[in-house]
């Protein structure tokens, strides 16, 4: 491994907060994409376990000669063709001398939990990861920290001048990569990333817009026919502009004779330009009553720590349909259909069986009567005696 001269060491380790994300490749599959958190009010650190023992190390934002207090990079009103000069902080706070992996890439996106999703490490960046470099003009950076102390590494941001107008998010990663081997045998190569995010404003036109899209809907009943149930509406948040945006969501339901629900509104996360990001939302305390209505409601804002700019007015908004069955109900009333019925036949059965035993008798009564009335004097016989 080629091992590079820092451009400063120096020994005292400073308290971090939480910032990582693992890389799992192997021969099969790649691994899944790394994340960091955009509000995270500290730089990033991590541990983790390799055949070497245990790693742990943190990356953050500094100046030529010392990490300082940025939570991320953050550059606002960048020239296309612009070039930034930053630094990185590198500490290695564990015991042994490890080998890290320093490099840039893009971000695709965030999770509803306001987590940044950045490229894996095996796929080249095409955006504001492809503008950084390291010293020499190199991409990655491969470096060996000794137990306890820590490098600080200038990289430049150099913006296209075709680069488009809006925000641009990446993140300065620094990993460490080990092999292992699953219980078949298999090798497999873990990099254990933290990140550092990186927000970039090119000037030009701003265009600010979230859409809801594609809401799907259902019911889930409850097995009491008097009891309420629950929908579920999923949708899809889009950004539309070129800007990141933040805000609030709230979901309700309606239908008939006034039935309504609804989730508290929540915060979005900061999505990210052209990204979309799934929810899913069950308001309770729906009584199925036929036609329903889902809402989604959505308020914009702009992120915390961005540059201000005016939002359109007014909220953004989606409908769908839903048809909600009282499917208990419907199967309560026809088993008491079923019963009455089966009474009322039981009922008829009895009537016939007596009208039946009735009408013998008459019958009896009748042909004893018309036989009296005849003269029929025919006694059973008896036993006969000789004179």
């Amino acid at each position: 491994m080629k091992v590079h001269t820092p451009r400063r060491i120096f020994d005292r380790l400073f308290p971090t907060g939480l910032l990582l994300a693992a890389i799992v490749t192997g021969a099969v599959a790649a691994g899944p994409a790394a994340l960091a958190s955009p509000s995270s009010t500290e730089a990033g650190s991590a541990q983790t376990t390799s055949g070497g023992g245990t790693v742990s190390w943190s990356v953050m934002p500094a100046s030529a000669t010392a990490p300082d207090q940025r939570a991320k990079f953050t550059y606002t009103n960048i020239q296309p063709g612009s070039t930034i000069s930053d630094h990185v902080a590198v500490l290695n706070r564990s015991q042994q001398d490890v080998a890290f992996s320093v490099y840039a890439t893009d971000a695709t996106g965030t999770t509803p939990t306001n987590d940044l999703i950045l490229m894996p490490g095996s796929e080249t960046p095409r955006d504001i990861g492809s503008w950084v470099t390291l010293p020499g003009g190199i991409k990655r950076l491969s470096v060996i920290i000794a137990g306890g102390k820590g490098i600080i590494e200038s990289f430049k941001i150099a913006v296209p001048r075709q680069a488009t107008p809006g925000d641009h998010t990446g993140g300065m990663i620094a990993s460490v990569s080990y092999t292992r081997k699953t219980k078949n045998g298999t090798a497999l190569t873990v990099e254990q990333r933290i990140a550092v995010p990186i927000e970039l404003r090119v000037t030009g036109p701003l265009h600010a817009g979230l859409a809801v899209e594609s809401i799907s809907t259902g019911f889930h009943g409850s097995l009491s026919p008097l009891a309420s149930g629950s929908a579920t509406v999923s949708y899809t948040v889009h950004n539309t502009g070129n800007v990141r945006l933040t805000g609030s969501q709230l979901v309700s339901v309606t239908g008939l004779l006034g039935i309504s629900a609804k989730i508290p509104e929540k915060s979005l996360p900061t999505i990210l330009p052209g990204d979309s990001v799934r929810f899913t939302a069950q308001p309770h305390g729906l009584y199925p009553f036929g036609p329903m209505t889902a809402h989604v409601r959505l308020t914009e804002a702009i992120p915390a720590g961005a540059p201000p700019m005016a939002l359109p007015a007014g909220y953004v908004t989606g409908t769908a349909s839903l048809f909600a069955m009282p499917w208990s109900l419907l199967g309560l009333i026809i088993l008491v259909i079923v019963v009455a019925v089966a009474l009322l036949r039981g009922r008829r059965f009895r009537r016939r069986r007596l009208s039946t035993k009735l009408a013998a008798a008459a019958d009896s009564a009748r042909l004893e009567t018309e036989r009296r009335l005849l003269g029929d004097k025919t006694t059973p016989a008896g036993p006969q005696t000789q004179a």
